[in-house]
């Protein structure tokens, strides 16, 4: 019988040390393109708010989880400015993809859309990174997919 109370109060304990309030931080993709581009063709797990609204639509964001911005190709800004934007909002776990979906399309890793836009084809040129002035974290495509992978989003 005291082995039985034993496990009962260990039952009781283990059950009451966790808060179920706290949630766990995850992993969010966000395309930054106008929602014509996203539906032709998006990292597949990535979600759409497009630059223009992005602001707007911040206080419905967590701040405990991460974010990845990503936008066409490497020549397109939106992805950097939204991701500044977020950190100077007191989001710590900002990431960019400079690359955007034209070299993710073009190393044939997991998308969706039918993938028609003509851009998609398009030269993808790596430019100098004397643009990223407020040094935010940059991702290859090869670690975005990894973190996608860990994060079970693809």
């Amino acid at each position: 019988m005291a082995s039985r109370q034993r496990f009962l109060l260990a039952v009781i304990c283990f059950s009451g040390c966790f808060d179920s309030s706290q949630k766990e931080s995850k992993l969010v993709v966000i395309n930054v393109l106008d929602q014509k581009y996203y539906d032709d063709c998006h990292i597949k797990g990535s979600i759409n708010i497009p630059f223009d609204e992005f602001e707007n639509q911040l206080q419905k964001l967590d701040k405990k989880d991460s974010y990845v911005f990503y936008c066409s190709n490497y020549a397109c800004t939106a992805a950097p400015f939204s991701a500044e934007i977020m950190k100077k909002a007191g989001f710590n776990q900002v990431y960019v993809y400079h690359g955007g979906i034209v070299e993710w399309y073009q190393k044939k890793y997991p998308y969706q859309g039918p993938a028609k836009l003509d851009y998609l084809q398009e030269e993808n040129e790596q430019l100098d990174d004397e643009d990223n002035h407020n040094k935010l974290p940059v991702l290859t495509a090869d670690e975005l997919k990894a973190k996608m992978q860990k994060a079970n989003l693809l």
